[in-house]
């Protein structure tokens, strides 16, 4: 998802469709999660953005928790619809062409989304009182499990050694996780440079000799 893709966070008391009303909560609720933490963030917080009543809002989210977990189920639901959309075009038999777009869409979407990447890597995951976070590791799990099933693939054509393919992905995703702590966006390297030259360097020790 690019910042183009976001709905418009416009101050508007009138009527809004409720799909759309409720994108721009996502919307305003993860920008404010992102700069003020969730403990900073109240509903009447997210209200006010949006330009509603808190009583309002609370047709759509009945409390913070669960505008938190619906922020990250919106997140990791865009998330695997861009892998989705990333591998589309690549045969299933090039695993590793298809491990490559796996981690530049990912990179590409962490850095189109720094906010939304806040909330979900660093917020949500550190709360341990929150009630039904449960709900969202299905969404987690499906993305991770669609890049250990190309390391699968890769390891059975003996383009990859025979490790295991689970420590693999994690050790992947923990540096394309860990990139828009120091990538700055105005620097010399993309965020697509970037995550290329990390991934040469962990396929150069995962490759058979």
């Amino acid at each position: 998802m690019t910042q183009a893709d976001e709905p418009e966070l416009v101050k508007h008391s009138g009527k809004m469709p409720g799909e759309k009303r409720k994108a721009q909560i996502l919307s305003a609720a993860t920008k404010l999660f992102a700069r003020a933490g969730y403990t900073g963030t109240s509903l009447r917080d997210v209200a006010e953005e949006c330009g509603m009543t808190k009583a309002a809002l609370y047709y759509h989210f009945a409390d913070k928790e669960t505008l938190l977990r619906a922020v990250v189920e919106y997140r990791m639901s865009m998330l695997n619809k861009v892998i989705d959309a990333a591998l589309a075009d690549i045969p299933e038999d090039q695993s590793m062409q298809r491990i490559r777009a796996f981690v530049r869409a990912s990179g590409r979407h962490i850095d189109n989304d720094r906010a939304g990447w806040v909330v979900g890597a660093r917020i949500f995951w550190s709360i341990d009182a929150l009630a039904d976070r449960d709900a969202v590791i299905p969404l987690r799990d499906q993305y991770e499990g669609r890049l250990r099933a190309e390391i699968d693939k890769a390891i059975a054509a003996g383009e990859l050694v025979d490790q295991d393919s689970g420590m693999i992905a994690r050790l992947i995703l923990s540096w394309v996780n860990y990139t828009p702590r120091w990538h700055k966006p105005e620097g010399p390297l993309s965020v697509e440079d970037v995550v290329d030259q990390f991934l040469d360097v962990t396929l150069a020790g995962l490759r058979p000799r």
